[in-house]
């Protein structure tokens, strides 16, 4: 199954992303910390899941419902009395196809995931909620591993030619080495 082997393929390179954020997010003291942390995920994500979406429109059927980047400015306005001008990274792993495509938004994905576990780590600190400047790192809320199980499901209900693995599992990768850089 293609999931599995994007999970096991890209092992190393999503640890060494999760290294660096996770020191980034231990970090957080203020909600000033919190705001730069979201950029970081604007930053990067919001030119990537435009993109990503162009290319999916045909083939997922839900790829509108996963659109993030508005959930991040929702919870940067909450925080900040003026939206911050923020550039996007201008290092994005190409994606010019659906197989790329697939490749990276398992990594988009895959963050509401790991949003869960940063809800934890800065929730507690800085007593944000979901409907209080909380809403991009909480995901899909209680719909969360059910969206990511459908996700997997989309990915892993074809047959792939070696060659079609091989291209969403190295658009997975240099998504994951990508995005560390841009917080590096």
């Amino acid at each position: 199954m293609l999931s599995e082997k994007l999970k096991e393929i890209t092992k190393t390179a999503h640890i060494e992303l999760e290294k660096v954020l996770v020191q980034k997010i231990k970090s957080i003291d203020t909600t000033n910390d919190y705001l730069e942390i979201l950029i970081y995920f604007y930053r990067f994500f919001a030119p990537l899941e435009k993109t990503v979406i162009s290319q999916l429109e045909d083939s997922l059927t839900d790829v509108a419902q996963r659109r993030k980047m508005e959930w991040i400015l929702e919870d940067v306005n909450y925080f900040s009395a003026s939206r911050p001008k923020i550039s996007v990274y201008p290092h994005t792993p190409e994606i010019s196809n659906p197989l790329q495509a697939i490749g990276a938004l398992y990594v988009i994905e895959g963050s509401t995931l790991g949003g869960q576990v940063i809800c934890n780590m800065v929730s507690q600190r800085l007593g944000i909620t979901p409907e209080n400047g909380f809403s991009f790192f909480s995901g899909y809320g209680e719909r969360t591993a059910s969206m990511w199980e459908k996700f997997k499901n989309f990915i892993n209900s074809r047959s792939w030619t070696p060659e079609e693995e091989k291209e969403v599992i190295n658009a997975a990768e240099r998504t994951f080495t990508s995005f560390k850089q841009s917080i590096d």
